[in-house]
């Protein structure tokens, strides 16, 4: 996924500047604006693959931003919000005007890219009827809302397999129950931590009524899940 373009939008300069030395390493080619407005005419002259944005700037913040893209300019560029530590409410609100995920500050350069990668490479995705992935022996079919495992077909909500998916998409990266409900549920649900345990639960229920015996979804204690590497996977 590198040699695509990514435009860094934040007005603090030190942040643009980390970023872009971060991503240079990676041949990714960077584009910079320090508010809203600047990068709207970088994205009406340029070809931009993802847009890494913050939410508070002069001008145009982020969410005005997200709405143009969105809804203005009609383009479904992908898009990661940048974040202050405690901002949960407004980067909930980012994720139901069309971010499609999002990183706090301060972030490990190499946690970025791997964000990077995974939103450009799900938005290809979505753009391919017939994309499919295959990890542990399960077989993910996106676009259809399908797992198999040895060509049966398994039966999970859309709810469950959005969850499974994102995750089996990301091995390796641990998922907090708060950033899981964050991605996963509307806006204006009130449910709690809790209702994320439940749903795990019940995927790997389904899971072993299938016949498939492997522990994909491993519990981080006091964090969340993840998707075990598919070489570390226990029988």
């Amino acid at each position: 996924m590198t040699g695509k373009n990514i435009l860094i939008v934040d007005d603090e300069g030190e942040m643009r500047l980390l970023i872009k030395l971060c991503l240079s390493k990676e041949n990714y080619t960077t584009l910079e604006a320090n508010n809203g407005l600047e990068a709207l005419n970088v994205i009406r002259e340029n070809d931009i693959h993802l847009v890494l944005l913050d939410i508070m700037m002069p001008e145009i913040d982020g969410f005005e931003l997200l709405k143009a893209l969105r809804e203005e300019l009609d383009k479904r560029i992908p898009v990661i919000l940048i974040s202050a530590l405690g901002d949960t409410d407004r980067v909930v609100k980012g994720l139901h005007l069309g971010a499609d995920d999002y990183i706090v500050k301060p972030f490990e350069p190499k946690e970025l890219v791997a964000r990077i990668t995974s939103v450009i490479r799900r938005s290809f995705i979505q753009r391919d009827t017939d994309y499919s992935f295959e990890i542990a022996g399960l077989h993910f079919f996106p676009n259809k809302y399908e797992i198999t495992y040895h060509d049966k077909s398994m039966v999970m909500t859309k709810k469950e397999f959005s969850i499974l998916n994102r995750l089996a998409s990301n091995p390796g990266r641990v998922y907090s129950r708060e950033q899981i409900l964050d991605l996963e549920w509307d806006m204006g649900y009130d449910g709690d931590l809790r209702t994320v345990d439940a749903h795990i639960k019940n995927i790997r229920e389904k899971l072993k009524s299938e016949g498939y015996n492997k522990e994909i979804i491993e519990t981080v204690w006091g964090v969340g899940y993840k998707v075990i590497e598919d070489d570390k996977h226990i029988d």
